[in-house]
Order: structure tokens, then sequence, then C-alpha cells
């Protein structure tokens, strides 16, 4: 007598082959992210991360239509990541302007961890790139542009004098600023010559400035860098944490 039935074999091949391909997944997303590393997306293509896997070029295909689908799936899972740190820093957050800077400590945080895919947010917002993602991962893209909008709009919920056009101007300002200096920090602009060094600090307290003179109420626990960076950083390191305990 067998010792499994028909029905629970066929489950169990239906199991193996789904981690088969999730192993192969990975690998491409692997591969992909090393070569990105080595070369830029210039270097990227199916072609490669099938020499680099050992997979035909059909096999790659079948799980990426285009290079730029692999590129999306990549930043797509960094972006996913970035809305969990948001929402923990808002939650953290004990006022309006300490959610706002512990807001922006993750974002900085998040570019240091990812220096591979951070630089490649501004390709995956630009018209011609996106024009040849497939379409589930355009819908995944705008679904984590409107989570972070969402939460930044909380960034100024509650201010006193805040209707809401005042809550988007702000939060733009808020943006516009903090992706201005990520820029800079991802193309790596050599700043010291201009003598501004350390663009991250001084967006910091360029960022105080911009608060006051929005009347912020003031709060002396936002102006210590380190305990800043610390906070940022066990927010990221807890759900981290939380997902290695979930997978």
């Amino acid at each position: 007598m067998k010792d499994k039935c028909f029905i629970t074999g066929f489950k169990k091949t239906k199991d193996r082959k789904a981690l088969e391909r999730e192993n192969r997944d990975q690998l491409i997303l692997s591969v992909a992210q090393k070569m990105l590393a080595e070369g830029g997306l210039q270097a990227l293509s199916m072609q490669a991360i099938a020499d680099h896997t050992d997979y035909s070029k059909g096999t790659i295909y079948q799980h990426y239509g285009c290079k730029e689908d692999v590129v999306a799936r990549m930043v797509i899972g960094c972006g996913q990541n970035l809305v969990r740190y948001i929402e923990a820093a808002l939650a953290k957050g004990h006022s309006s302007r300490e959610k706002i800077v512990l807001v922006s400590s993750v974002f900085f945080m998040n570019r240091k961890m990812e220096p591979v895919l951070s630089p490649l947010v501004g390709n995956i917002q630009s018209a011609d790139f996106k024009a040849k993602i497939s379409t589930p991962y355009q819908n995944q893209i705008a679904q984590i542009d409107a989570q972070m909008l969402k939460s930044a709009l909380l960034l100024f919920d509650g201010v006193a004098g805040f209707d809401e056009q005042k809550k988007l101007d702000a939060t733009f300002g808020w943006w516009s600023m903090q992706w201005g200096v990520l820029d800079i920090l991802v193309n790596q602009w050599d700043l010291d010559q201009l003598g501004f060094s350390d663009p991250e600090q001084r967006y910091f307290r360029s960022l105080h400035i911009y608060l006051d003179g929005l009347g912020l109420p003031a709060d002396a626990t936002c102006h210590d860098w380190q305990r800043l960076q610390s906070q940022a950083q066990k927010i990221i390191r807890n759900i981290q944490l939380n997902n290695e305990d979930q997978s």
C-alpha cells in the first residue's frame, strides 16, 4: 500500500515546483543585483543574467519579461520595506517634529542599506523606463507611491493652523528638500569645494529651519543627531527581525 495518496503526492509535487521556482527567482535577483553593483544598469541584460545563472534565457523570461521588470522587482521590495520603516517611525515619534525628523532619518538610513537599489528609484519613476515595465509591476509601484504619500501627509497631521492645502504644500516642501539631498548622496556630488560638507547633517539643520518657518512647535529632543541615528537603526532592525521571524 502506498504511503501517500495521489492527492497528497500531487500537492507535494506542486509545493516542490513552487519552491524550485522561488529559489530560481532569488538566484536571478541576487545575480542581477551583483551585476548592477559591478557595472550599473547598462551591464544588465537578460542574456547576461542567463550566463551568470547557468539557466537558459528562456527560463529567465519565464520569470521576467525584460530587464526592466527585474529592476522593478528589486526596487519594489526595497520600497515595500521603506513603507514599513516610515509607518514605524510615524508611530514612534511623540511630536509632529519628531515624526518628521524620524521619517527623514529612516529614509537616509535606507539609502545606506541599499546602495545598489537606491540610485535606481529615479529610473523607475521616469516615463521611458516605466513604459517598459509590465502592468503588474507598474501597479505595485503605484501602490507603494500611494502608501508613501498617505504616510507623508500624516507628518503634518494635527498641526495647529494646518488645513488640507497647507499640509499638502508642507509635505511637498519636505519631500523635495529630502529628495534633493538623497540625489546628491546617491550621485556622490563633491560639495566640499562649495563649503557644504556632510550634506546629510546639513539637511537636518535646514529641516529644522524649514519647520520653524512653518510654525511647528519646538522639540529639543529632535536636535540630537546620534539619538536620531540610533532610533532609526532600532526601527529598521526591529522590522527586519520581525520579517525574519515570519519567513
